[in-house]
């Protein structure tokens, strides 16, 4: 998880700036990009850090995650869970705008509708919405986390019943079990809404079910749409037959099957332990945590395939990390430039051009370009 998320990090923090820098905010696209970039970057680093912390627990039994305040647990768990729903949905709604341009749907109806949905000021305020409604959905994390620590030991559990003895079970009170939970002393009421909440709505509903819905029935239509016999005479629009329409269907279809597995296996352990009782069938709690930890490395790697998507399956991109990283002084990177910074980067290394203007009347200028651009010409 620590090589797949820090391989994501400089992945996505490339990919950030060069959609940033070299890239005309023109298009809807180039708005999701760039929240995306972000949006993973963030994801990934919370991932990065937990693999470091679990690191640190295995080596040195020490947690770099001890916050010691509940306010601190709070806002750590409130903006992890904000950004990784951010993740999620900025994909859905690359997802929609693309099927909006690509289907035209309700064109009869709504002839400019893809003209008022999707363009980069209209994203701008999808994403806006999508960030409020996200910190609303987790507003749960700020009033019910807290900080709690107790002696290691079965019998401090929370699960533990006071009737049944372990003798086998020691008690050391040197040292702690520290973790961002929710209080066992709460209300039953407050218990149960929490549960509910982080298990229903929160899982099952605004990061698996709902997502996949929107996922699967888009890049369903896209993928109808562009495998469709054509037309020898149509009025088919430029997004059919676009390159960028392919790579972005793609995105959308790599995460969807990388991350809808550690969704689904996230999922199903809420509802077998709570409501089949497999709580203490040991074996096969062992066999759901491997199936936990296998499928976040799949959703890991969802987070981190924006890189390689955009920045090496798209030329344009390729071209302007190449040259934002400084690797285009280098032969080997000189292939995979396009054309025009090809022929940059041979204008700066000859000597500057001399412009003549030469009047021939008083209307007209010819404009004399004399260059030693190949001197053996």
């Amino acid at each position: 998880t620590f090589i797949f998320g820090l391989t994501g990090l400089i992945g996505n923090l490339i990919c950030f700036f060069v959609v940033c820098r070299f890239t005309v905010s023109q298009h809807s696209f180039v708005e999701y990009l760039r929240a995306l970039s972000l949006f993973e970057f963030l994801s990934l680093l919370y991932e990065v850090i937990q693999s470091l912390n679990d690191l640190s627990l295995y080596l040195f039994s020490t947690s770099l995650l001890n916050f010691r305040y509940s306010i601190v647990c709070k806002f750590y768990d409130y903006f992890k869970y904000t950004i990784i729903l951010l993740s999620c949905w900025t994909i859905v709604g690359l997802t929609i705008d693309r099927y909006i341009l690509v289907c035209n749907p309700s064109i009869k109806k709504f002839p400019k509708l893809s003209r008022r949905l999707c363009n980069a000021k209209c994203a701008r305020r999808i994403i806006l919405l999508l960030l409020i409604v996200s910190l609303i959905i987790n507003i749960p994390h700020l009033i019910y986390k807290e900080w709690l620590c107790r002696p290691t030991g079965f019998q401090y559990s929370a699960i533990y019943n006071q009737r049944f003895n372990l003798n086998q079970t020691k008690k050391i009170f040197s040292k702690q079990i520290c973790s961002c939970r929710i209080s066992p002393l709460n209300k039953s009421n407050q218990l149960k809404f929490f549960v509910f909440w982080h298990n229903y709505i929160f899982h099952l509903l605004c990061y698996t079910i709902i997502p996949a819905f929107f996922l699967i029935i888009s890049n369903t239509a896209i993928l109808r749409r562009l495998h469709a016999p054509r037309q020898i005479v149509s009025n088919q629009n430029e997004h059919i037959r676009s390159k960028l329409t392919r790579t972005l269907t793609l995105l959308s279809l790599i995460f969807l099957s990388l991350y809808f597995p550690y969704a689904i296996v996230q999922t199903l352990s809420y509802f077998v332990i709570r409501h089949l009782q497999y709580h203490c069938n040991i074996r096969f709690v062992l066999t759901l945590h491997i199936l936990k930890r296998l499928s976040e490395l799949l959703n890991t790697g969802a987070l981190g395939i924006n890189f390689f998507l955009y920045i090496l399956g798209v030329k344009h991109y390729r071209s302007s990390a190449i040259r934002m990283l400084g690797l285009d002084h280098y032969q080997i990177f000189y292939k995979y430039l396009t054309t025009e910074h090809q022929n940059k980067k041979i204008l700066k290394k000859n000597h500057p051009i001399k412009c003549i203007v030469q009047t021939n009347s008083t209307k007209f200028k010819i404009l004399k370009v004399t260059s030693t651009l190949y001197n053996n010409c």
